[in-house]
């Protein structure tokens, strides 16, 4: 069956589950279906395993041949299961859970089903009561689901692909770079062939050159320029100009055709930056660097964060920790966020390097580590690596170069 689906049914062996039912509309936002499916299907599909049994996917007839390039070898089409029928006599709706009835009739799945993938709730509340209705002892599970804690660790074809996305978006940062380089300065903006640049300049030969490298940044880009930074989720103003001397936060999200995506941060000032800004930069540094280092196969993820964050405190910065302790001030000046997040189909998965988290580092989990300073008086500093880890250590997945002034 291949080792997902080994690691899927050991998982079920201990969840006491007897058949996992993975449905959706779209692998596009569902990263549940395009994990299991290990491929991107336009329309979505229905993904049913019964433990100890090859799994099956059924998906739309024009479907067919994206869905044979993925995992699953046993391909069907909802026609092969009177859908256009289940539909003329029930309506649309009804004729949909009539049609996963007739599935899972067909591989016999039984027993405790858990259902998996994103799709707009109520429709998905329909399906799971219907179902229960016919007689399925649908159960919910709270955190982590199966499918997600399988997607913590990833395989060495997911890792390629992820790799494949950061080594594509670091040739992105650098052209970016080398642009910014070739600028000439006049009243402390920079001017591009004759013109001032503005952040919407800068963002739209980022979109050309992404599209170049068959990238994509569905949720934008972040290039916020000046005292904005001190923002970290602050994009940048596409009419405001890029300034010589003051910060600059590039944060690039891409994702690629596969559907992986990869989280990558630089901090850079066009000239000489000034010194707070520069003591901020190599502090960030230093924490990132330290950080780096200690992440290790089973070491709680809180750890890495509250190690950081003693670092970042006998700099003499704030951090999250101080306000937890009730300053209020720490909200907006010194290290405000978690240090990282797990990367693969989201940006946003396991592990979360946090104070409150409760994973545990696991080898093969793909994360990113990215301390920041922010102060409103100047701006933010932020430095972001994506990596693997690789046992007692971590391969760092993103092949950039990390120096503030240009």
């Amino acid at each position: 069956m291949g080792v997902l689906f080994d690691e899927l049914d050991k998982e079920m062996k201990r969840r006491r589950l007897s058949t996992v039912l993975v449905v959706g509309e779209s692998t596009l936002g569902n990263p549940e279906l395009a994990y299991v499916a290990g491929t991107a299907i336009t329309r979505g599909g229905i993904f049913i395993k019964r433990r100890g049994q090859e799994p099956l996917l059924v998906v739309s007839n024009i479907d067919i041949g994206n869905a044979k390039r993925g995992r699953v070898r046993k391909v069907r089409t909802c026609s092969d299961y009177g859908f256009e029928k289940l539909v003329a006599r029930h309506g649309r709706e009804r004729g949909y859970v009539l049609l996963i009835d007739a599935i899972l009739r067909s591989v016999r799945g039984g027993g405790r089903l858990s259902m998996y993938g994103h799709n707009e709730l109520s429709r998905f509340l329909f399906v799971t009561d219907a179902l229960r209705k016919l007689g399925y002892k649908v159960i919910g599970e709270g955190d982590s689901s199966l499918i997600e804690s399988l997607r913590e660790t990833k395989d060495p074809l997911e890792i390629s692909r992820v790799r494949s996305v950061g080594a594509r978006a670091s040739r992105v940062v650098n052209a970016i770079l080398d642009t910014l380089r070739d600028c000439k300065m006049s009243s402390g903006k920079l001017k591009w062939k004759r013109r001032t640049l503005t952040v919407g300049m800068v963002k739209s030969k980022i979109n050309l050159m992404l599209a170049e490298q068959d990238l994509m940044a569905p949720e934008g880009t972040i290039f916020a320029v000046g005292r904005c930074s001190a923002d970290p989720h602050e994009v940048g103003h596409s009419s405001s100009p890029v300034r010589a001397g003051t910060p600059i936060v590039f944060d690039l999200f891409p994702v690629g055709p596969d559907r992986y995506w990869f989280d990558l941060t630089r901090t850079l000032v066009v000239g000489k930056a000034k010194p707070l800004v520069k003591r901020m930069f190599e502090t960030v540094l230093e924490v990132q660097l330290h950080s780096l280092d200690s992440i290790r196969e089973n070491l709680p993820a809180r750890e890495v964060m509250n190690s950081a964050c003693d670092l970042f405190e006998r700099r003499g910065f704030k951090t999250v920790r101080d306000m937890l302790r009730g300053d209020g001030q720490a909200a907006k000046v010194g290290f405000i966020h978690s240090l990282g997040h797990g990367v693969g189909l989201t940006i946003g998965e396991k592990p979360y390097l946090s104070l409150l988290s409760d994973d545990r580092i696991r080898r093969n989990q793909i994360m990113t580590v990215e301390p920041g300073l922010y102060d409103p008086r100047v701006g933010g500093v932020r430095i972001e690596d994506t990596v693997l880890v690789a046992g007692r250590g971590i391969t760092n997945l993103t092949p950039l170069d990390k120096e503030l002034e240009i």
